[in-house]
């Protein structure tokens, strides 16, 4: 717990880190700016899910990072698609928590047999929940183009360092990780399945505008390294939120014209990728905006409104997944633990 307690007071150096981070920034931003100088800014937050493909692989050698961003703008794209479908059809509410919980549960088992990093299903189900909770007026292949687009623009991103690198890494392997047990998979998949569910059904009758954020939440801590890294993601999940709801009631109070809001997520995204793998509350300050701030294009709503539904939200979700690892992985803790403590003596 020192420990926890120590390393969360201690800002991490960025070096290291912001190649990544301009390279995941810079998918953000291109096709942001391109759709607002089209004035088609009713499809950018299918851009901005495709560009979320460029956080996968982002360590990885640059043919492994291909292969895996490739998999995972598919099913990026596969979500959004799926979610513009689901809202044209009017599904919301229960339904829509059912449907994403179900998806949920099968793309963590994907997620995990194709070794995509991060893992789980936590980008696809935030891509298919929002995209079908969001108002959309136009066409489903406008939203299909907009995100396999803007995955391109990622895997382009993803793959140019590739020139410099064959000088200097010509000889970096190219292996995968071992495929976990499967036993381990399902199990993972199943309290994804019970978080997600929970998540999404208390967020429904709770009577909050935005239940999906819930259910996000849920997420993101089951899908850290490690059952005691969960844990741990859960607190800091709750801690960077309230942080980053704050900036976002800031910012907010600023009229922001499309041309600037798009550099704004685009920086924003910058800053948070820094520190994501380093400090994840850090991050969630900067990142908790561009998840809000992303449907100011096509749906603005009272600030007010908003910054509390996503600190409440988050906070049952948080929670929920806290419980739902500390029920369901005690074997694995204290494996995690005796492993902590044979490399420390």
């Amino acid at each position: 717990m020192k420990t926890y307690a120590r390393d969360f007071f201690r800002i991490p150096s960025p070096r290291g880190h912001r190649t990544p981070a301009l390279r995941v920034a810079a998918g953000i931003g291109i096709p942001l700016i391109i759709l607002v100088l089209m004035g088609r800014t009713d499809l950018t937050i299918f851009a901005v899910f495709g560009a979320l493909t460029g956080v996968f692989g982002r360590v990885e050698p640059h043919w492994l990072r291909l292969k895996h961003q490739t998999f995972a703008g598919i099913l990026m794209s596969l979500s959004i698609v799926g979610g513009v479908i689901s809202g044209g059809f009017g599904i919301n509410g229960w339904a829509l928590v059912g449907i994403g919980t179900l998806i949920a549960g099968v793309l963590s088992i994907v997620a995990d047999v194709l070794r995509l990093r991060p893992s789980g299903p936590l980008f696809y189900i935030f891509a298919f929940m929002a995209t079908a909770s969001v108002p959309f007026e136009g066409q489903l292949w406008e939203a299909a183009l907009t995100g396999v687009a803007s995955v391109g623009v990622a895997l382009v991103l993803g793959f140019m360092g590739r020139l410099w690198a064959r000088r200097t890494e010509p000889d970096r392997q190219l292996a995968e990780a071992p495929l976990p047990a499967w036993s381990r998979i399902y199990a993972q998949a199943g309290r994804y399945v019970v978080a997600l569910g929970l998540a999404g059904s208390i967020g429904v009758m709770s009577g909050l505008g935005h239940h999906y954020w819930a259910m996000v939440a849920a997420a993101a801590p089951i899908s850290a390294v490690g059952a005691s890294g969960g844990l741990v993601r859960a607190v800091y999940r709750i801690i960077g939120t309230y942080a980053g709801v704050l900036l976002t009631a800031a910012l907010l109070t600023i009229q922001w014209p499309p041309l600037g809001l798009a550099f704004l997520i685009a920086a924003l995204q910058f800053a948070g990728e820094v520190f994501v793998i380093s400090h994840y509350s850090i991050a969630l300050v900067f990142m908790t905006p561009v998840a809000l701030m992303m449907t100011e294009f096509v749906a603005p709503g009272p600030t007010g409104t908003l910054v509390a539904d996503r600190a409440l939200e988050t906070t049952m979700g948080a929670v929920i997944a806290f419980f739902v690892i500390l029920l369901t992985t005690r074997k694995q803790r204290a494996q995690e633990r005796s492993l902590r403590q044979t490399q420390t003596n």
